[in-house]
C-alpha cells in the first residue's frame, strides 16, 4: 500500500499515512474551502490499507484550527477506524490539543463519547 504525505499549509494539515512505518498523523490547521480534496484521499487510503493492518496502529490528531466541515470529516474517519477495530484490528487514538484551546479539547471529549476507540486526550504546553 502506498503511503500518503501531504505538507501542511495555512489552511490544511500535515497528513502522514504510512502503514509500513505504522504512522497515521493528521496535524495542523483544517479549514480549507475544499475539505473533500483534503480528506477523501485519507478515507480512500484507510479503506485500502487498513485491511492489511498487522499490528496496533496509533492514530494521532493535533489540530490548531478545526472548522465544522473538517470536524465532520474527522468524525467520519473515526467511524471508519472504529469499524476496523470492530473487525479485530488494533487501533487507538491520540487527540492532542493546545492546553489553552478549550474548543479542540471539547471536540475531543465529545468524540470520546461517540466513538468506541481507545481515545487519549493529550494537552500540549505552548
Amino acid at each position: 500500500m502506498e503511503s500518503i504525505y501531504v505538507k501542511k499549509t495555512k489552511k490544511t494539515p500535515l497528513i502522514n499515512l504510512d502503514l509500513k512505518e505504522n504512522i497515521f498523523q493528521i496535524k495542523g490547521p483544517s479549514f480549507s474551502e475544499d475539505i473533500l480534496a483534503v480528506y477523501e484521499p485519507v478515507i480512500k487510503w484507510m479503506e485500502e490499507a487498513l485491511p492489511e493492518l498487522k499490528k496496533e496502529l496509533t492514530c494521532e490528531f493535533y489540530f490548531t484550527v478545526l472548522n465544522s466541515a473538517s470536524h465532520k470529516k474527522i468524525f467520519q474517519i473515526l467511524i471508519i477506524l472504529n469499524s476496523f477495530m470492530d473487525r479485530g484490528k488494533k487501533i487507538k487514538v491520540k487527540w492532542y490539543y493546545d492546553e489553552d484551546d478549550e474548543d479542540i479539547m471539547e471536540m475531543g471529549e465529545d468524540l470520546t463519547e461517540l466513538i468506541n476507540l481507545p481515545f487519549e486526550l493529550i494537552p500540549v504546553v505552548s
